[in-house]
This record gives structure tokens, C-alpha cells and sequence, in this order.
């Protein structure tokens, strides 16, 4: 019975739909992803035999998304830019007609100015990086906020409860090696993807990388620009995609394909 009501709902929000949306889904969906900065498990490229093939895309978040797309019978294409332009082309999507769509992306209210937010795709737990030599014994927050810290240009800190800004790099790597040089002390970080990251060899560390876990964790989306001319039917379409994959178990089948279950 419960399945047959959501059948009915399921049919009864698709002739909802404009004959609008209808034609403009014959247009690919317009997609840019951050280039240099795989985002393992959850967006990075294939390896074979160690090295990546830039042609094939792959990762838990990768998968949900483009088999949403797919299920709503949409097509795509994709390109990969610096993670700072794929956010101003989003927000310039009516102009430029560039970036209609990207994910891995948390909330930001300047964010929420210009892209619809789908509904959460996955989340991290949060932590701070560092050295075990340069810290024997576990450090605490109050260490945190009165050492040098580094980050990322474009990167949500917010979360993170910093008290001062950190010093901001264009890529991770860059931030790991400033650790290693001793030119800061605590590098903030989802620790899935910066662990997934060196375990697929996207980013290298000197030994005894250690994080500082926080006991929040931190959502990410699917945004789709609120300049595009069917956002809300788009981003309408993938949650109920989104969702209906969450019903049916085919999310926690895909995250556990790239990613153990955490204690």
C-alpha cells in the first residue's frame, strides 16, 4: 500500500511539470566541477594502474548525481574549472550560459543569492590536520585558535568555529606542504575526502598526519543556478530523484561502495 501511494504521488507530481520543462530538458544539463581538486570519496577521477584517467569520473557523490539526471531522462555536459570561477558562472548562468550545475558544495547564504540548494547529498565530519612531531600530545581547540592556521581559497570555514581567518592557498596540496614546511600548524578539513585523498595518492603528507575530530558534521549539495531558466523544475526533479534513491537504499548502497561506514 505505502508503495503504491508513493507511485501515485510519484505520477501525480510528474503531470505537475510544465510542457516548458519538457522542452527545455532537451538541452544538456551544464555542469562544472572544480578542477585540481578531486574531492575523494566523493568526486575524483578513476586510477588505472595508479595514475588518474581524467575521462572518467567517479566517486559516491559523482554517481547519485548522474543517475538522478539520468532517471529524469536528461542529458549533460561537463567542464572543469577553478572552484572560484564555477561559482561566479553560476551566479552569471543567465548571461553566460556556463555553469547550470555543480555539486559537492556547502551552504552559504552569498550562495543561496544565486543557486537553489537540493536537498543533502551527503555529509563529512570535520577536523583539524597536523603534525604529530610537532605535537606529541593531542592539542585542543584553545591550541587551535592561538596557533597558524591554513586553508583553502573558495573553502567553507565557517563551520569550523575559528577565531581568525585562516591564511588561504589555491590547493589543498599547497596547504599540506605548508605544514610540512612548519609555515602553519593546523590545517581545517572534512576528514573523508583529505583521508580519502592520501589513501588514492591525490595528495601527499609526510608520516604522522594526525586530526583533531569536531563532533559536527557538515552537509553537502547539489546546486543548480537560479539563473537558469527551468532551476526550480531541475532542481525539483533531482530531489525527487535524490530522494526516492535515499527510499529505496540505493544511497547507502553507492556511499558504502566508496566509503567503509564510519565508527
Amino acid at each position: 500500500m505505502r508503495r503504491t501511494r508513493l507511485l501515485l504521488a510519484g505520477l501525480g507530481l510528474a503531470m505537475l511539470i510544465p510542457a516548458s520543462f519538457a522542452r527545455a530538458a532537451e538541452k544538456p544539463v551544464q555542469i562544472c566541477l572544480g578542477e585540481g581538486n578531486e574531492w575523494a570519496p566523493f568526486t575524483y577521477w578513476e586510477r588505472k594502474d595508479g595514475m588518474p584517467d581524467t575521462s572518467r569520473l567517479t566517486g559516491s557523490a559523482t554517481t547519485l548525481v548522474l543517475d538522478a539526471i539520468k532517471k529524469n531522462g536528461l542529458s549533460y555536459q561537463i567542464r572543469y574549472l577553478p572552484w572560484a570561477r564555477v561559482q561566479q558562472e553560476l551566479a552569471d548562468y543567465h548571461q553566460n550560459g556556463l555553469c547550470e550545475l555543480t555539486w559537492d558544495a556547502s551552504y552559504k547564504p552569498e550562495r543561496a543569492e544565486f543557486a537553489f540548494y537540493s536537498v543533502p547529498l551527503y555529509y563529512t565530519h570535520l577536523g583539524f590536520f597536523y603534525l604529530k612531531r610537532r605535537y606529541p600530545e593531542a592539542p585542543d581547540l584553545q591550541t587551535v585558535n592561538s596557533s597558524r592556521v591554513c586553508g583553502v581559497i573558495g573553502y567553507n570555514y565557517v563551520p569550523y568555529g575559528l577565531a581568525q581567518e585562516p591564511r588561504r592557498v589555491k590547493q589543498l596540496q599547497q596547504a599540506l606542504d605548508m605544514l610540512g614546511r612548519d609555515r602553519c600548524d593546523f590545517l581545517p578539513s572534512e576528514i573523508e575526502p583529505l583521508v580519502g585523498g592520501l589513501t588514492l595518492g591525490i595528495y601527499q603528507s609526510e608520516p604522522g598526519l594526525l586530526n583533531l575530530a569536531l563532533p559536527s558534521r557538515k552537509g553537502f549539495y547539489l546546486l543548480v543556478s537560479k539563473g537558469s531558466p527551468r532551476a526550480h523544475e531541475l532542481v525539483n526533479t533531482l530531489n525527487q530523484a535524490l530522494v526516492a534513491f535515499q527510499e529505496e537504499g540505493h544511497t547507502n548502497d553507492v556511499m558504502r561502495r566508496f566509503l567503509p561506514p564510519m565508527e
